[in-house]
């Protein structure tokens, strides 16, 4: 069935950019765009008018740990404990689950309907359990995410995450690494078999990469392994890059670089490879050095940064700056990582914070922002039929509503989104043809019965961090927190 959407705006893609049509039209059939321009000239079955709507390709969400939307009250938080408490507890890691499964079920559907409400048709699972290090997960969690994504529709990309060390803190509170080669291979091993097991499966909803945690947790060996059954199997990878001062000093102390400049000398970088977070690149102020190296190094390589402003905004902390990345030639991508997951707001704090490094009034644009939210995240994924209202696209579509009254009037409608519009303006969405969210309801989720088992979800988590006192700490100090909020008195 041929469906016609007329917008107030369309953002149609020209096979170079994209380019917003006034009052054009976006035509599709089964999951497949037909047209996308001014007035088409086609035979529709059904048309949806949408006068004060934007009709946006939909965004990727290129950087997002699914499922821990329900940690929220624990990220704003000062000095959140990131790490375990000692040597001897990470030794002896064999947490038991902190949720059921059906609580896990609950936190992973959570998270993708805020995601999916938000415009995020397309959503990159970074594979952590959680921030904190005392979060165990039931089997087959990942499994179940799969389950929930191709019921309420969202595309997926999934992964196993593994590592071959895991950090602790001595007892004056310094971070350490304890390496167990052997348990990291292992962990490559079942992360092969997942994504090639699930690749491509549930009606095409779902894709696989690898994912290697974090470049001070990997060991050469555990890169070099993952590298060559990267390219064996023809997947991605994602990992987590200069993302902590600890894991720069470590990385400085340990082999005389920076965590880019690791990667680098070990082969790791490549188009295949997209980076998460990437801030503590050479000349930040905590690195020091040559500001152009470690930039030159990713954009020579070809491989990726997924850029997640919030977590590090709320640290005090930014990027230095994404107009500067872009500018060297790296292909930047957008993602949310944690709560509270909602891409459009993502990208406005993008933009007003490279603005803020880099004490300039010109750059970033709001159109550059808008194409690493789109086509910087298709690049990154090796997809040319995502990102974009072209023929022959996927049928991924956003409506954004812009005639709220906090919007004012709509002169430039991708300034408009950036500048004023969140997730709460995002009206209708279809993911390959699909049209799973209606009128700002997920049909293929019971919201209210989410919100409901959430708070439970919640209890389950607080008492989770009762019961694992390894150290002899409180909760309070597990935590890190430094007041008590009501649930935990």
């Amino acid at each position: 069935m041929v469906t016609l959407i007329r917008g107030g705006w369309v953002v149609a893609h020209d096979g170079r950019r994209h380019r917003v049509i006034p009052d054009g039209e976006v035509a599709f059939d089964k999951d497949e765009i037909l047209y996308a321009g001014p007035k088409w000239d086609g035979t529709a079955e059904a048309v949806i008018e949408a006068p004060e709507a934007l009709v946006s390709p939909g965004f990727i969400n290129m950087h997002a740990h699914i499922g821990v939307e329900l940690m929220a009250p624990f990220i704003d938080v000062q000095r959140a404990r990131r790490y375990a408490p000692s040597l001897e507890f990470v030794q002896n890691l064999e947490l038991p689950p902190s949720l059921t499964a059906e609580e896990q079920r609950i936190s992973g559907a959570f998270s993708l309907v805020q995601m999916l409400r938000c415009g995020a048709t397309t959503i990159v699972d970074a594979a952590g359990s959680g921030p904190i290090w005392w979060l165990g997960n039931p089997p087959g969690d990942e499994e179940m995410l799969l389950e929930s994504a191709e019921q309420i529709g969202a595309r997926i990309y999934a992964s196993l995450s593994y590592r071959s060390g895991r950090v602790y803190r001595h007892f004056d509170g310094t971070p350490d690494w304890h390496f167990d080669e052997e348990s990291g291979l292992e962990g490559l091993r079942r992360a092969v078999d997942f994504a090639v097991r699930h690749r491509g499966t549930r009606g095409g909803h779902v894709e696989t990469m690898l994912c290697p945690h974090a470049v001070d947790n990997c060991t050469p060996a555990l890169l070099d392994a993952t590298k060559r059954a990267a390219q064996e199997w023809d997947l991605r990878v994602q990992i987590h890059c200069a993302q902590y001062t600890h894991e720069v000093k470590l990385i400085q102390d340990k082999y005389g670089c920076t965590p880019v400049q690791h990667l680098a000398n070990n082969n790791f970088l490549g188009p295949e490879i997209i980076l998460g977070h990437t801030i503590y690149t050479s000349g930040h102020r905590f690195v020091g050095g040559d500001p152009n190296a470690d930039l030159q190094l990713i954009a020579d390589s070809g491989a990726s940064v997924a850029h997640s402003p919030l977590p590090f905004a709320r640290a005090g902390e930014a990027m230095q700056s994404f107009a500067r990345y872009r500018a060297a030639g790296i292909n930047m991508s957008i993602g949310c990582d944690i709560w509270p997951a909602d891409i459009i707001a993502e990208m406005r704090l993008t933009y007003y914070l490279s603005k803020t490094q880099d004490a300039s009034a010109e750059t970033p644009t709001c159109q550059e922002v808008f194409d690493a939210a789109t086509l910087g995240g298709a690049h990154a994924l090796g997809r040319t039929d995502l990102g974009r209202l072209a023929p022959g696209a996927k049928a991924d579509i956003v409506l954004v509503d812009l005639g709220g009254y906090h919007l004012g009037q709509v002169i430039d409608p991708i300034r408009a989104l950036i500048t004023c519009a969140t997730g709460q303006d995002v009206r209708d969405v279809w993911v390959e043809g699909r049209h799973v969210v209606v009128n700002r309801r997920v049909v293929g989720a019971d919201e209210e019965a989410l919100r409901i088992g959430a708070k439970g979800v919640y209890k389950s988590l607080i008492a989770a961090s009762r019961s694992r006192d390894a150290a002899g700490m409180s909760p309070e100090e597990i935590l890190g927190l430094e007041y008590t909020p009501p649930l935990l008195s």
